[in-house]
C-alpha cells in the first residue's frame, strides 16, 4: 500500500528524491509515467514533468494526481520542487492543497548539502538570494524574487 506519494516536476528531482526514501530503507518506485497505481512499494514517486509548463497545465496535472491519492487515502503527499525555485511552484503547492482537501502544507525547498538554505524567508544559494545567483540569469526559468512568500504571491498573480 503506497503511503507516501512524491510528485516532482522534472525526472532529476523524482530520482533525487527516490533514492532519499530508498536509502532510507523504504520499498520505493520511481516512475516516469504520473498514474497512481499500487506497486507494492510504499513510496511512489511519480515525474510529472510540469516545470516548463503553464501555470494552469501544471496546476491541473498535479491536482487530479493530488486528489487520486487523496482517493485512495494515501496519507502524505510530498511535492518536490526545484532547489532553486524555478518552475510553477506556487501554481503546483495550490494543486496540492486543492486536490488533496487539506488545508495547509509545509513548504521547505532548502537543500543543505548544496549549500541551498532560507533564512528568514529569503532563499541562498552559496550565499547569495537565488535571484542574484546564477538561478536569475537561467534562460527557461529565470528566479526574479528569493523572498519565498513574495515569490509564491508574484507566481500566484501571473
Amino acid at each position: 500500500m503506497i503511503k507516501v506519494l512524491v510528485l516532482a516536476d522534472d525526472v532529476t528531482g523524482a530520482l533525487d528524491a527516490g533514492v532519499k526514501f530508498s536509502d532510507a530503507g523504504l520499498k520505493t518506485k520511481v516512475s516516469l509515467l504520473p498514474k497512481i497505481e499500487d506497486t507494492g512499494a510504499s513510496v511512489l514517486v511519480l515525474c510529472v514533468p510540469t516545470r516548463h509548463e503553464t501555470p494552469e497545465t501544471a496546476y491541473r496535472q498535479v491536482r487530479a494526481l493530488s486528489a487520486r491519492a487523496a482517493e485512495k487515502h494515501i496519507g502524505c503527499i510530498f511535492k518536490k520542487t526545484d532547489s532553486a525555485l524555478r518552475g510553477n511552484v506556487a501554481a503546483e503547492l495550490a494543486a496540492v492543497l486543492d486536490g488533496s482537501g487539506e488545508h495547509e502544507l509545509f513548504f521547505i525547498p532548502a537543500l543543505p548539502a548544496m549549500n541551498r538554505v532560507t533564512i528568514n524567508g529569503i532563499h541562498y544559494i552559496n550565499g547569495v538570494p537565488v535571484h542574484e545567483s546564477v538561478f536569475g540569469d537561467d534562460p527557461f526559468e529565470p528566479v526574479t524574487e528569493s523572498y519565498i512568500p513574495a515569490l509564491l504571491e508574484n507566481q500566484m498573480n501571473e
